[in-house]
């Protein structure tokens, strides 16, 4: 099949509008629109923000015919056309204004079945900088005039894992290992960008440094945006896209409180997905993906509530966070879970596999009936980690376990099979009963050991009273409960 090709103007900006042009090879049958985005577990339905979708071809229109929620049937060779209603600003979904252009390429861009290369064409404003995993554009000053950028993916899956920023980005390059890495960030942030520079070199370095062989990429961007309150991150292989609060890259004690802390932990965090999950993911998850349905996994523990664990571990051992607030830190992971009356109902595993469902569907029981992977699962691999190094005699740990999926099936391309993590800690520590272990930690519900993790290493975990007045345990707004 020839190529696909996209054009994507940004004809609306006022209107958060992006009209999107497909040229359509022969061959082709029906079109579908991605329904999810990979690392955002959540059925999120793109083709919904769809509006006035046509064909022609040869001067002539061309039927274009909706056959279910997210398929159309149309003939090529044609042009097809359609715009796609972009308000929302998050890492996940597509933002249009006057100042910011930013879409994954599953917000935009419907896909024909068996797809394979394709081409991104999009016009840049005058002195506004394009970012795209897959291309260097050109940056900052030099960009003095209005441009096209052109994107080529050799697979469909590549085309899904290259976000699209476009704007009047701040830009800032930092080489660790040979490796080129930059930082783009939008302006009238409160940031001071060299620290960061300086400190995401910090990170990325402490990163490689645990898997011993490099970085699994040529280049990484990293990219932030901001809005008034806004916090979160999403992973790409060879970039991220983080999202914080305009005033909230300080550390002021006040109002903005452990800002910058939270940038570098997010940062963090999107970063070892490089590893831990772009590239060490079970069998489920890739490396190829469809998008139009779901894809189960129960081991969602590991890839994000491990990740967690690892955002702050790679932040201390790169000297970013003291010894003190890395252990405050830990240790409020611990209070918020056992805050969650849901982790008696709901284990890990399960939590992983109803992420689809429940995760990112917030209702006033969330908190009784579900568990998050991520807050649970920092806990868990942190007590794993401890668990190992106890009964190994101080020789493994957590990081072992990485390095061990990383060079057993990461680096080779290929998604781990069901109950490897079990059997790796067996190989690296077999004293004890691991199959109890993870009965009681993974899928079951029991408390989690925090307190026996802790005593192998001579630590106490210690209650110490609140500073806040009594809570009724339920949250309101207007007159509904909320949570509770």
């Amino acid at each position: 099949m020839e190529p696909v090709v996209y054009r994507v103007r940004l004809a609306d900006r006022p209107g958060h509008r992006f009209v999107v042009q497909v040229s359509l090879p022969a061959g082709c049958n029906e079109v579908v629109f991605p329904s999810w985005a990979p690392g955002s577990y959540l059925m999120r339905e793109f083709a919904r923000f769809v509006r006035d979708i046509h064909a022609h071809h040869a001067g002539a229109p061309v039927p274009v015919v909706r056959t279910s929620r997210n398929v159309w049937r149309v003939s090529g060779p044609c042009q097809l056309e359609y715009s796609v209603y972009a308000r929302d600003k998050t890492v996940r979904t597509a933002f249009l204004d006057e100042t910011l252009a930013f879409f994954l390429p599953s917000n935009l861009c419907v896909f024909v079945p068996g797809q394979g290369a394709s081409q991104l064409v999009v016009d840049v404003p005058a002195g506004h900088t394009a970012i795209c995993p897959v291309a260097i554009c050109p940056v900052g000053p030099a960009v003095t005039g209005g441009w096209t950028a052109r994107f080529d993916f050799p697979d469909l899956d590549t085309l899904m894992d290259s976000p699209v920023s476009i704007g009047p980005f701040e830009r800032d390059q930092f080489d660790v290992l040979g490796v080129r890495h930059e930082h783009y960030i939008e302006p009238h942030h409160n940031g001071d960008r060299a620290r960061m520079a300086v400190d995401l070199s910090r990170i990325v370095a402490t990163a490689a440094a645990l898997f011993g062989d490099g970085f699994p990429y040529d280049s990484y961007q990293f990219v932030t945006l901001h809005t008034k309150n806004g916090h979160g991150g999403l992973e790409h292989k060879s970039s991220s896209i983080l999202l914080r609060p305009r005033l909230g890259f300080a550390d002021d004690g006040g109002t903005n409180g452990h800002g910058y802390e939270e940038f570098l932990t997010l940062a963090a965090h999107e970063h070892f997905h490089a590893w831990n999950v772009k590239r060490i993911h079970p069998v489920e998850l890739g490396p190829t993906f469809d998008y139009a349905n779901e894809h189960y996994t129960r081991d969602l523990w590991w890839l994000e509530g491990g990740t967690v664990y690892y955002e702050e571990r790679v932040t201390f051992l790169a000297g970013l966070v003291t010894r003190e607030r890395y252990l405050a830190r830990l240790a409020d992971l611990v209070t918020r879970l056992r805050a969650t009356p849901g982790r008696h109902h709901q284990s890990l595993e399960d939590g992983s596999f109803d992420a689809w469902i429940k995760l990112y569907r917030a209702n006033e029981d969330l908190s009784n009936s579900t568990v998050s992977y991520y807050l649970k699962g920092a806990v868990v691999v942190m007590c794993l980690d401890l668990e190992l190094r106890h009964r190994s005699a101080g020789l493994y740990g957590s990081d072992d376990v990485l390095r061990t999926l990383w060079t057993k099936w990461g680096k080779q391309g290929v998604g781990y099979p069901t109950g490897s993590i079990a059997q790796v800690c067996r190989e690296l520590a077999g004293g004890g009963d691991w199959d109890r272990w993870f009965a009681a930690h993974i899928q079951g519900t029991d408390e989690v050991a925090v307190e026996t993790a802790l005593d192998h290493v001579g630590c106490d975990l210690v209650a110490v009273p609140g500073k806040k007045g009594g809570w009724l345990g339920i949250e309101l707004s207007g007159g509904n409960v909320t949570s509770g």
